[in-house]
C-alpha cells in the first residue's frame, strides 16, 4: 500500500497527525491547483484550506477505486469554482471585452504558445476571472464546454467565446511584453 493511501485510511479515522501529513503531502500541488482558478494568493489559500475541510470531510467516501490525487484534486477544482462564483458577479463575470478574437485561433489552435508555462501563468494572473476560469478548465483540466457551461452556470457559446478571448488575451500580453514575437491582434 503507498504511503498516500496509508495516510488517507488514518486520515478517515479522524488521526490528527495523517491530516497534517496529508496537508504537507499534498498542500502545495493543491494550492497551485487553487492558484490557477483564484489569482488572489490569499484567496487561493482559503480555498485551499476549505478544500481540505471538504476532504477531511468526505474522505470515508473515498473508496480507493480511483487514483487519490485525482479524487483530491477533483475537491480542490471544484472548491476554487465555487470560491470563484461567490466573490464574483456572474453577469460581470463573462463579459466581452471588446477584442476581436479570430486571429488567435488560427496562430495557436493546439494551445502551442511558443513561451514557458510559468510565462502564461503570469499573464493568467492578470487576466479577467471569467477568462481565467474557461481558460483553466477547458485547457489545463481538459473539462468540454458543456461541462464548464454546467459548471459555471453560463451557456456553451459563452464557455467557446471566453475560452477564445483568453487565448488572445494570453497571446496579445506576451507580445506586448515582448516574451513572443508577432503582431499583437
Amino acid at each position: 500500500m503507498s504511503e498516500l493511501l496509508k495516510i488517507l485510511d488514518a486520515c478517515k479515522q479522524n488521526n490528527t497527525s495523517a491530516q497534517f501529513e496529508l496537508f504537507k503531502l499534498v498542500g502545495p500541488q493543491m494550492l497551485a491547483t487553487c492558484r490557477r482558478y483564484i489569482s488572489s494568493e490569499d484567496d487561493a489559500r482559503d480555498a485551499m484550506q476549505e478544500g481540505f475541510v471538504k476532504v477531511f470531510t468526505n474522505i470515508k467516501k473515498f473508496r480507493g477505486d480511483s487514483n487519490p490525487k485525482t479524487w483530491m484534486t477533483r475537491i480542490f477544482i471544484n472548491t476554487s469554482i465555487d470560491f470563484y462564483k461567490k466573490k464574483a458577479k456572474n453577469k460581470d463575470l463573462f463579459r466581452p471585452l471588446n477584442v476581436e478574437i479570430d486571429t488567435v485561433d488560427e496562430i495557436y489552435e493546439d494551445n502551442a504558445f511558443p513561451c514557458s508555462a510559468d510565462q502564461i501563468l503570469s499573464v493568467m494572473d492578470k487576466m479577467p476571472e471569467g477568462y481565467r476560469a474557461v481558460f483553466n478548465m477547458y485547457c489545463v483540466d481538459e473539462l468540454t464546454h458543456r461541462q464548464i457551461a454546467k459548471s459555471l452556470g453560463i451557456s456553451e457559446g459563452t464557455s467557446k467565446s471566453q475560452y477564445a478571448r483568453a487565448k488572445k488575451y494570453i497571446y496579445t500580453t506576451l507580445v506586448n511584453e515582448g516574451v513572443i514575437h508577432g503582431k499583437a491582434v
